[in-house]
């Protein structure tokens, strides 16, 4: 949703940047919201009416990456505020109520993961309080955007599980206390549920925590930091616990397939990177377990967001791109978009089908044999989860 995207990367090109200056230093100029700028732009280029605004969101995001410093400037932060507007103001009525429901509904879960774990290493601020008193201020926005959109027919449009989630967040607003503990908590696990049913997944760390995280690891001394020795570890973790959840998914399991592959999805953009091979992999198969759920067209919107993505990072010819390409045509075709499918393969994997198979790489010699019409096997078989690949 790219009112979500917009603000939170407006968040960490504004303040998120300045406590990782204060960590990292100025001339470091780390874009650890490069990800989120991709998707923006994209969705902007995507779109007739937001298509012209597109060199400004260019504009501004090259003013950070090339004078890192610039990022403290107000008049900055400013200028992107301006340009969320103008974005708004380019869109039509139930767009723009979406937009406005992404852009306070990021806001909103922003202030309440930081109000329950509020970074603890960063300097000079007392975030607890200052983002308590932003959630008081975001709250009535919300529920009268919530509100606004329910009397709209985008809201007859909208899935029943995303009606329904809307709706339990209304509830919690309606019971504001002020922002308690207990409230705030709540609030938390019905937003993540509300992401869950927009087939997002929130790695539920902002900058902020992402920096105090870099700023309690620069405060180790020599003996205590992790070493890369760690790294495979970790990987083999999350590459065995793919494994058991597709075993599961094959076995029927559809539900806690989908959960568990989620928080595994959440898990590795945090310990591994958003663009790790097996993170991008792990979400493919996610995609199967929407499917096996009925989660339809969310499996193929998701299915080509990661094939997307992995050719932006990887390029088009990379086993990871190939594998989760594949994965993309499968669910295209199971869901009956037959003619799309032979496109999106024309497009994506026809120089896969071409190569000679000899001269293929070990990952990927296997894939052109599962390149025929699933309609001939057993539909309700998922491809086999792809290799591990790097």
């Amino acid at each position: 949703m790219l009112g979500i995207d917009i603000e939170e990367l407006y968040f960490d090109f504004g303040e998120g940047h300045r406590y990782l200056k204060l960590i990292a230093g100025v001339g470091q100029g780390s874009r650890l919201h490069e990800d989120k700028a991709i998707r923006v732009r994209n969705t902007m280029w995507s779109l007739p009416a937001l298509s012209a605004l597109v060199p400004r969101l260019n504009d501004l995001l090259g003013q950070e990456h090339e004078e890192p410093a610039a990022a403290v400037d107000p008049e900055l932060e400013r200028s992107f505020d301006r340009l969320m507007a103008d974005v708004r103001k380019a869109l039509p009525g139930d767009a723009a109520s979406w937009y406005d429901t992404g852009v306070f509904l990021a806001r909103f879960s922003l202030c309440v993961n930081i109000v329950v774990e509020p970074p603890v290493e960063l300097p000079g601020t007392d975030f607890e309080a200052t983002y308590r008193k932003e959630l008081a201020r975001v709250v009535p926005h919300l529920a009268q955007v919530l509100l606004g959109l329910a009397s709209r027919t985008a809201w007859l449009r909208a899935s029943p599980p995303l009606r329904g989630q809307l709706a339990s967040l209304l509830r919690q607003l309606a019971a504001w206390d002020s922002g308690s503990a207990d409230w705030c908590r709540t609030a938390r696990a019905r937003t993540d549920r509300l992401f869950a049913a927009l087939g997002m997944t929130h790695s539920e760390t902002s900058l902020l925590h992402a920096v105090s995280a870099a700023a309690a690891h620069l405060g180790q001394t020599a003996d205590e930091l992790t070493t890369d020795e760690s790294e495979p570890d970790m990987e083999s973790e999350f590459w065995c616990r793919e494994t058991e959840l597709m075993k599961a998914l094959l076995a029927g399991e559809a539900e806690a397939a989908e959960d568990g592959l989620r928080t595994l999805v959440q898990t590795g953009r945090r310990t591994l990177g958003s663009r790790h091979p097996f993170v991008l992999l792990a979400q493919s198969d996610l995609c199967l377990a929407l499917h096996a759920l009925g989660r339809v067209p969310l499996c193929v919107d998701l299915a080509y967001d990661t094939a997307d993505e992995a050719r932006l990072h990887f390029g088009h010819r990379h086993a990871v791109t190939a594998t989760v390409s594949r994965t993309t045509w499968w669910l295209l075709h199971l869901t009956g978009r037959a003619d799309e499918a032979a496109e999106f393969k024309e497009a994506r994997l026809a120089w896969l089908l071409a190569a000679d198979p000899d001269e293929l790489p070990p990952e990927l010699a296997q894939l052109p044999g599962t390149l025929t019409d699933p309609t001939v096997r057993e539909a309700a078989t998922p491809p086999e989860p792809g290799e591990q690949t790097s």
